[in-house]
């Protein structure tokens, strides 16, 4: 009998139009920035609110308020939340969750990923609602525990940290901080790595499970203490809503409580209880709160891995007739088989999102699942009962309530470090075009219906099957598929105050020029790696170094030093430094760091020439190592065909000069320029300019820097012959693509 469900046809017309609304720009469906920006842009004003989360760090604080309030000009404009960031030391007295407090400082924009593949804060936030940045300077408290629920929820919190803490030790308690409460403040950068190279990273976030095993669980405890159904069921839905919102109510554990509640209704009611449904139903709740939910990796994945244990399972995999022996063997083979089709059937969902939103997979990660996977229930039951016992003054029972999760906990640490050592133990797969996700996903819905109507006429044939099979498989390679965007594409990265450049050809090999900023900390994780993985680079064909300065090499340092690690599948082969005598210690921990890192580190000078294919790139500089380092720095002239590019460094003074009368007995000339020492006024003289000729430069520098970068007097140089100009603050990443003897420039923002 065919069951009709009209939530789910509800879910799908909602979602096209809150799709169709964003793209036709209706700012409630887009991450448009408030109205109110113009007034208060980078303005200190003062903002009240309520505290309803609190994140402590070692030298800041982060507080969430809502119901925020912006005072300007004596007026109040009630605004959405507010991510508040004070420094520790400013901070007057001990502000909690639920406080009501008033705070001055200065209001910001959120920003959007300034390059492809770099996490978009914006989006993100305005999701979950928060449409502002604040840097506080003062604060004051209005009043304590004006919301009487969150103060509760708080010191709860709190109470359970301290215990947890107490009960697993710093290390493991930080992880389960992270599993029980959603706090990871305390869960460290390494563990987190490890969980992300097993493939287990959801198990470090509140989702489902979580509330599924306590709800379910405190529901059969309350059945067995005697107390009524009704009484159970009330009392189980009650607990899982205060432990949703004392987790943040992300969005798994909004979709958790609503299911619950459906479910227990329907006990209740005495009504049949369809899945699908009510997995719709909370996505609509969680839609109509929040448009934005529909572009967000955790609501897709959340959503997404129900659907495909929902949906999915049943039709790929229907029951059989077969029955397992009841001893332990037949148990192990029955748990083990679900097991495989369980995660056959979610992978088979979340394959898209996860290249599309984070660009690589975990190769183990399949395996680790099916191991991993059934011992949470016990990790987290463990972690409840460590975090609640180690509250009492004896120390012993919270180690003896905690001793089953610290023994889980160190068997996955130690294979996550076992699992680190393999090779390729994280695959970089780039982001798949939506268009690819969308045959995939049409070639999965095709295999299923045809499996479906075969499965109900109890029709069978092994030649279906195998089409179905290639059908799925052909969907698969597609999504790994990578088309070239030209013959040859320079990216120039935003990092700040710094200098970062990728050149691709085609879909063969890849080449850096510089990585390292002096304004955004971590470039090299945060900014260059997110983009190479975003493009689906796996190799570094060779990366050029032009001098020796911070913001040109500290993210290549980082990049090298995960390499080292294992903490990324990205590989990088050759790293070309030219000699200068002046900085032969920082080259000496380039090269050393390269050495780890498995790389070739090569000398270069003027007149070397790198081949590969049609694109060659020569040294034009420094002529000698007895320079300074900005004056040494080594310049690269770029060429494919009829296409070439000069990048220069920072070039200046009489490195300026020798390179300027190299370029006029050579007649080296270049399309783009990238302008030298972030667009200083004493670099890229008006002579170079006529000398060199470029149809366009880019300046690379950070908004808002401390030098004045780029300068006026260059601007003006460039304006003067009609060179465009593109900034790198201004625009975010900006790429170039030479395809069919065109240059196609593009820009992030």
């Amino acid at each position: 009998m065919r069951v009709k469900r009209p939530l789910c046809t509800a879910l799908f017309i909602w979602a096209a139009v809150i799709w169709l609304l964003g793209r036709a720009g209706i700012p409630f469906f887009t991450c448009s920035p408030p109205k109110l920006a113009g007034q208060v842009k980078g303005e200190n004003i003062l903002a009240t609110g309520i505290v309803y989360q609190k994140d402590v760090y070692d030298t800041i604080t982060n507080l969430y308020l809502k119901k925020a309030n912006l005072i300007i000009q004596e007026e109040q404009h009630p605004t959405e939340r507010i991510k508040l960031t004070m420094d520790n030391k400013a901070l007057s007295g001990l502000t909690e969750q639920g406080d009501f407090i008033a705070v001055y400082g200065k209001l910001e924009e959120i920003p959007e990923g300034a390059n492809p593949g770099q996490f978009n804060e914006r989006a993100y936030y305005y999701a979950r609602n928060i449409k502002w940045y604040m840097e506080g300077e003062e604060m004051q408290l209005l009043q304590r525990g004006k919301n009487q629920m969150l103060s509760f929820q708080g010191r709860v919190k709190e109470k359970m940290r301290g215990g947890i803490q107490k009960a697993f030790g710093e290390e493991k308690g930080g992880i389960m901080e992270a599993m029980i409460l959603g706090e990871k403040e305390n869960l460290g950068q390494e563990n987190k790595l490890l969980f992300q190279i097993m493939g287990i990273s959801h198990i470090l976030a509140i989702s489902g499970t979580h509330l599924s095993v306590l709800g379910w669980g405190f529901y059969k405890i309350l059945l067995k203490c005697q107390l009524p159904i009704k009484a159970s069921c009330l009392i189980s839905a009650a607990v899982m809503i205060f432990y949703g919102e004392l987790t943040g109510s992300q969005a798994a554990a909004v979709r958790a409580v609503l299911m619950f509640g459906v479910s227990v209704g329907a006990m209740l009611l005495k009504r049949t209880y369809d899945f699908l449904s009510a997995l719709s139903l909370a996505a609509v709740f969680l839609l109509a709160e929040s448009p934005l939910y529909l572009y967000d990796s955790s609501f897709l994945l959340s959503f997404g891995a129900v659907f495909g244990l929902a949906a999915v399972y049943p039709v790929l995999f229907p029951p059989e007739r077969k029955k397992y022996r009841k001893n332990l063997r037949g148990k192990i083979q029955r748990e083990l088989k679900n097991g495989i089709f369980s995660s056959l059937s979610v992978w088979s969902i979340l394959l898209p999102v996860t290249m599309y939103f984070f660009y690589e997979i975990s190769t183990w990660g399949f395996l680790v699942n099916l191991l991993i996977l059934p011992t949470t229930g016990i990790l987290l039951v463990s972690g409840l009962a460590g975090g609640i016992l180690g509250l009492l003054p004896v120390v012993l029972p919270g180690k003896a309530g905690a001793l089953p999760g610290i023994i889980l906990l160190e068997l996955y640490l130690r294979g996550g470090e076992i699992i680190q050592e393999l090779p390729a133990s994280l695959w970089i797969t780039g982001r798949p075009e939506l268009w690819q996700c969308a045959v995939y996903y049409g070639m999965l819905a095709g295999t299923l219906w045809i499996k479906k109507i075969r499965t109900d006429r109890k029709v069978s044939g092994k030649w279906t099957q195998m089409v179905q099979v290639i059908v799925l498989g052909v969907g698969i390679v597609l999504l790994f598929i990578r088309f070239p965007e030209g013959e040859l594409k320079v990216t120039f990265l935003d990092v700040g105050q710094g200098d970062c450049a990728c050149i691709q050809k085609g879909r063969e090999s890849c080449y850096l020029i510089d990585g390292g900023s002096s304004s955004v900390s971590k470039a090299g994780q945060y900014r260059i790696l997110p983009f190479l993985k975003e493009q689906g680079i796996r190799k570094v064909d060779g990366i050029f170094l032009s001098h020796m300065d911070e913001d040109h090499i500290n993210g290549i340092l980082e990049l090298l030093e995960m390499t080292a690690k294992r903490e990324t599948g990205l590989k990088i082969q050759r790293i070309f430094l030219s000699r200068s005598r002046e900085t032969e210690e920082t080259q000496q921990r380039i090269k050393e760091a390269g050495e780890k890192a498995g790389c070739e580190v090569l000398y270069i000078g003027r007149g070397d020439r790198i081949r590969d294919g049609k694109l060659e790139m020569t040294c034009l500089s420094p002529k000698n190592e007895n320079m300074e380092s900005n004056e040494g720095s080594q310049v690269i002239w770029a060429e494919m065909e009829e296409f070439s590019m000069l990048f220069t460094g920072d070039v200046e003074g009489r490195g300026e000069e020798e390179l300027l009368a190299l370029c006029r007995e050579t007649n080296i000339q270049c399309d783009i320029l990238k302008v030298a020492h972030h667009g200083s006024k004493n670099s890229t003289s008006e002579e170079f300019l006529d000398i060199v000729s470029p149809q366009a430069a880019v300046i690379s520098c950070g908004r808002n820097n401390l030098y004045g970068h780029p300068h006026q007097e260059l601007m003006e140089r460039l304006k003067k012959k009609g060179i465009f100009v593109f900034e790198t603050k201004n625009r975010g990443a900006i790429s170039a693509v030479w395809k069919k003897e065109k240059i196609q420039v593009s820009f992030q923002y």
